[in-house]
């Protein structure tokens, strides 16, 4: 009974320091959005002037930078957005909404949602750029190749041939 409490507890502490945050984010249970489409989003607004809404992506942890989607709108708690339509399908993108009166601090973060969208992540390699790679190595491994064997031909006449190794090499001396 007293961990039920305590768990009790700790959730509403958890949702109320959320609802502290600047403009918190109202979105149903599985809200997720169209490339290309108008969508509307809802927040509670909680700082006064205007807000930018960016679209971000990755682990929520490790968020990238995301874009632009909607500048200096007046924070009324509600506008609608509507993506670029080769935005990247993809079930790792938030919303993050910042106060323009005081970015730093009044920031906040929608769950992550999904993108759905015809544009899919781009395989690793395509035939055009395999044949770069390939040729590319086979350029590096030639030349390797004809280091390797000049080396080789130095190291050789070195060994055979005192004077050449006596004109090549140096030796420093560091004063006491």
């Amino acid at each position: 009974m007293r961990l039920q409490l305590l768990y009790i507890a700790a959730s509403l502490f958890a949702l109320a320091a959320a609802q502290e945050k600047a403009n918190p984010f109202t979105l149903p249970p599985g809200f997720m959005i169209t490339a290309g489409e108008p969508t509307t989003i809802t927040w509670n607004p909680t700082t006064q002037g205007t807000v930018s809404i960016r679209l971000r992506q990755g682990a929520s942890s490790n968020l990238e930078e995301g874009t632009v989607i909607a500048s200096n709108i007046d924070n009324t708690g509600r506008t609608t957005i509507t993506l670029p339509e080769d935005t990247t399908r993809n079930s790792d993108y938030a919303l993050q909404i910042v106060s323009d009166e005081n970015p730093i601090t009044d920031v906040n973060y929608s769950a992550q949602f999904v993108v759905e969208s015809e544009n899919t992540v781009e395989p690793i390699s395509t035939p055009a750029s395999s044949a770069a790679v390939t040729s590319a190595t086979t350029a590096a491994t030639s030349a390797t190749t004809a280091a390797t064997s000049e080396t080789s031909a130095t190291s050789d006449t070195s060994a055979t041939s005192p004077t050449a190794a006596s004109t090549t090499r140096k030796e420093f001396v560091t004063p006491m």
